[in-house]
């Protein structure tokens, strides 16, 4: 079993932290706490760290983080942030940077957006690695508009990337899960429909969209999706769903979607590496 209750509890507990640091540009020392902290857990994980520093802003660097440089094994690249948007404390039901529990899911500013997809694959990292190399690209300004990333990810040295994997996914009202893609290939047309095979196994429809995920500052706004996708395979993987209320009142996520999305992950990864 790979999302066991020990993984949700400590998912639980990385994302109660990463909610209480604030994260928001405000909050200079917020940005900074999660920046060191996502890169103690990479570390703690096997990775190797570089981080791309803006003069102007230290407190909230790019990072980069990987694992595995094994040949003739595919690479899958994560993009996210460790940024959350900004909330009024007033407007909310529960306070927005404590995490709570609340008719089965958890609430905080940035859960959804995106805390809970980041703590997941960090904490599956290993089980991923048994198949692919990974790289992950993070930054911390996306909901201020990325400007500094949006000036250095056309730099970037990466390595050679099979399929991008967004930073969250999404799963609609009825259970059904929407997966979004771009750039299909045939390999991430076999890995698409092994996810389809596990949603029908989990009692769960698919439907797959041919489109990235939309944005708050709009796809052309996205530095990943400007300079780092390009003609490479793309898809949308995570445990979002249309309660989640991003950038929202009372922002959630149902912890009960970990599962299926951790299985979604490593059967991706399993069909990529296996050709």
């Amino acid at each position: 079993m790979i999302w066991t209750e020990q993984k949700t509890k400590s998912c639980k507990q990385l994302t109660e932290l990463l909610v209480s640091n604030r994260a928001v540009e405000s909050n200079p020392s917020g940005l900074k706490a999660n920046a060191t902290l996502v890169q103690q857990l990479f570390r703690q994980n096997g990775c190797t760290i570089r981080t791309i520093e803006n003069p102007s802003a230290e407190y909230r660097p790019i990072v980069i983080a990987q694992r595995g440089e094994v040949a003739n094994r595919p690479t899958v690249g994560f993009f996210g942030h460790y940024d959350v948007e900004e909330a009024d404390a007033k407007q909310w039901s529960v306070d927005p940077w404590a995490l709570s529990g609340k008719d089965g899911r958890w609430y905080g500013r940035g859960v959804a957006d995106n805390i809970v997809p980041l703590a997941q694959r960090i904490l599956l990292i290993n089980e991923l690695a048994e198949h692919c190399n990974l790289v992950f690209v993070l930054q911390g300004e996306e909901e201020i508009g990325s400007p500094f990333a949006m000036e250095m990810y056309p730099k970037l040295t990466l390595p050679k990337v099979d399929v991008w994997v967004e930073e969250t996914g999404y799963f609609y009202k009825s259970g059904k899960h929407r997966i979004m893609a771009m750039n299909v290939d045939d390999a991430l047309e076999r890995a698409i429909d092994a996810v389809k095979i596990l949603n029908a196994n989990d009692g769960r429809d698919s439907a797959v969209r041919i489109r990235p995920m939309n944005k708050a500052f709009g796809n052309q706004g996205c530095p990943c999706l400007v300079h780092l996708l390009k003609d490479i395979p793309y898809i949308a993987l995570g445990p979002n769903d249309d309660n989640s209320t991003i950038h929202g009142i009372d922002e959630s996520i149902d912890p009960g979607l970990l599962g299926i999305s951790a299985r979604q992950l490593l059967r991706f990864c399993e069909v990529l590496a296996n050709g």
